[in-house]
């Protein structure tokens, strides 16, 4: 066993604390507990077990619940969730750098979700590979545009270290574009409806299981906390998830790779110190993205204004509605007030 801070060797007995035994380290003068994380008195492993929960479907309630009737001890929703947002970051950190084997067939799809500082939906957009099921990349924005659709097709474009030969999609027009100003080497198709040739259903399959999570969210905080979360359940769904069409197996292991990590235990447990990387062949990221022409970036230039133009008049309408109502309120307060002062005076009679 090492010092799980300063990984010393150098270690000895030091009593134990509620039938639990602790440690000592000579070198960095600290003592800690077989099995728990710097400066948190939890064991990983329960740790490991809330934060898989919580990406399994779980809402933090029942993870609570679940965990005391496990481990017979008491933690708070806020601690839980703490648990969550710091290991999802480090399970971010660890596979950054993972280069997946995927094929040239992708599928890229949109849907809703809610934020609760909005007051409208937002939208998170992914793209998946038709052939493993390794989600590539995933965004979220406040709108479906061009530039949001080509946002979304680079992030999968320096993730998989390569350009698809197909790209099929819904009909929504931002994909036309921003397909075609990401690079020319890519074939859009726009899928039909009631059609299982060049369909989207396996990214709705998708999108179905996603859904599935997030309802006992109901909504997420902010736009800061919808990217962390969504981007762990990134992770989750290809390094721990298990798919029924590929075997039950997550897509990465689909692949044939031989990743070093298979559950959450292996993100969160101290001793395992881990960072997926997998090398693939250097290739120039540079030559994907075609540069736009003058006409293109005029007409992108122009079609910003235009939303600009709507967003701003929304926000005057809304501001209009707000006035209108007050002066409702308004007119209502003055209509009450002179029929109380009359009861006063006659109750003063």
């Amino acid at each position: 066993m090492n010092c799980k801070y300063c990984q010393s060797e150098n270690i000895i007995k030091f009593g134990t604390h509620n039938e639990v035994q602790r440690y000592y380290c000579k070198d960095c003068k600290r003592k800690f507990v077989e099995g728990s994380l710097p400066r948190m008195r939890t064991p990983s492993k329960v740790v490991a077990s809330a934060v898989g929960m919580y990406y399994g479907g779980m809402s933090l309630d029942a993870i609570q619940r679940q965990v005391q009737q496990d481990t017979g001890k008491h933690y708070s929703e806020v601690a839980i969730y703490k648990w969550i947002t710091r290991f999802t970051k480090q399970a971010i950190a660890k596979t950054k750098d993972f280069k997946p084997e995927v094929g040239d067939v992708w599928i890229a799809d949109e849907t809703g979700i809610d934020v609760h500082t909005r007051r409208r939906d937002i939208w998170f957009w992914d793209i998946i590979d038709a052939k493993t099921r390794y989600l590539l990349a995933s965004h979220i924005s406040i709108s479906r545009t061009t530039e949001d659709a080509q946002e979304l097709i680079k992030q999968a474009i320096v993730r998989a270290g390569k350009v698809p030969k197909v790209i099929i999609t819904d009909k929504l027009r931002s994909y036309i574009d921003g397909i075609k100003y990401t690079s020319d080497q890519i074939e859009h198709i726009q899928s039909k409806p009631f059609v299982t040739e060049n369909s989207t259903n396996k990214i709705e399959r998708f999108h179905g299981t996603f859904k599935d999570r997030i309802k006992v969210v109901r909504a997420f905080k902010n736009m800061t906390t919808a990217r962390l979360l969504t981007d762990g359940w990134l992770i989750h769904y290809n390094f721990f998830k298990e798919h029924e069409a590929l075997n039950n197996t997550p897509p990465v292991h689909a692949m044939g790779l031989n990743i070093p990590i298979r559950d959450w235990n292996d993100i969160v447990s101290p001793q395992k110190q881990i960072v997926v990387t997998k090398q693939v062949a250097p290739e120039s990221t540079g030559s994907f993205f075609r540069p736009l022409t003058i006409e293109q970036t005029k007409r992108q230039q122009l079609r910003l204004k235009v939303r600009q133009s709507v967003q701003r008049h929304a926000v005057k309408k809304r501001l209009k509605r707000q006035q209108i109502k007050q002066r409702q309120v308004e007119r209502q307060q003055r209509k009450i007030q002179p029929s109380l002062s009359i009861v006063r005076l006659k109750g003063m009679r």
